[in-house]
């Protein structure tokens, strides 16, 4: 019962970078579920693209900092579009969307708390106003993304609390789709539902390093931070069926962070 009241609450309160939004369009009603970093931007942006017909997101609302995945300025001018308050009685179709927690922290390190020391060529997408306040808050001017996990994953910030805080149950969807893994095929349902073509025009993965030098990382703090991303996002790895594999996962973070000084990870 208090999840329940808490999800209901949740669609009030979510801020523009995640969403938990219930809407009707064309008479059929819609439940869609997609975290910060899992792919909220992008899905927010292609469905106000595919219910407005193409029509461009207004510009006088990216003027009051009033994003897609808000689902209200100049989703108000859609005809047949209506937004719930509150979580409807029937759900026609339920979509969530998540990503695997390993690639989901990395990229929230890598957009949100990264040092400018940490950034690499063709790879300058920092968002220094959120980065430069956390790091107010935090009292430093350097985070690595091992300490970054093991001392600051527990502050309540909603581009790395895990995805269930937000979402629910899978069976509570008709459809769970891995944004780094979304096609065509995996999203037709969603098109049927909505009577038009869902494309994700933007894709995410993880980033392929060209470089062959390997970072050298001492083996348990690997361990270590791997173990704790495990342990903090431990209610994804079991609703979602999310892998679990040391080696794998060592693997990815040494490709990905090979492109930094050691000192970065």
């Amino acid at each position: 019962m208090l999840r329940l009241l808490l999800l209901l609450v949740a669609i009030k309160i979510t801020s523009i970078h995640a969403f938990n939004v219930y809407f009707d369009y064309n008479n059929t009603t819609f439940h869609v579920c997609v975290n910060a970093k899992s792919g909220s931007s992008s899905i927010a942006r292609e469905m106000y693209e595919v219910l407005s017909q193409s029509t461009p997101y207004p510009q006088s609302c990216k003027d009051r900092n009033k994003w897609t995945q808000g689902f209200s300025c100049g989703y108000d001018e859609i005809p047949t579009f209506h937004r719930h308050e509150k979580q409807p009685r029937n759900v026609d179709y339920a979509l969530l969307v998540v990503r695997h927690p390993i690639h989901r922290i990395v990229s929230s390190w890598r957009s949100k708390i990264r040092p400018d020391k940490c950034t690499a060529i063709r790879d300058k997408r920092i968002d220094c106003r959120m980065r430069d306040g956390l790091y107010r808050r935090w009292n430093t001017e350097f985070m690595s993304f091992s300490q970054f996990v093991s001392d600051k994953l527990n502050d309540d910030e909603e581009h790395w609390n895990p995805q269930f805080d937000l979402c629910q149950e899978t069976d509570s969807y008709d459809d769970v789709v891995d944004i780094e893994k979304i096609d065509s095929t995996s999203m037709t349902p969603l098109s049927k539902a909505l009577g038009a073509p869902f494309v994700m025009k933007h894709a995410h993965s993880s980033k392929k390093i060209v470089d062959s030098r390997k970072l050298k990382i001492v083996d348990k703090k690997m361990k270590d931070t791997l173990k704790h991303i495990y342990k903090y996002y431990s209610d994804d790895f079991e609703q979602y069926n999310f892998s679990k594999n040391i080696a794998e996962h060592a693997k990815y973070l040494q490709d990905e962070f090979s492109q930094y000084q050691a000192s970065c990870f």
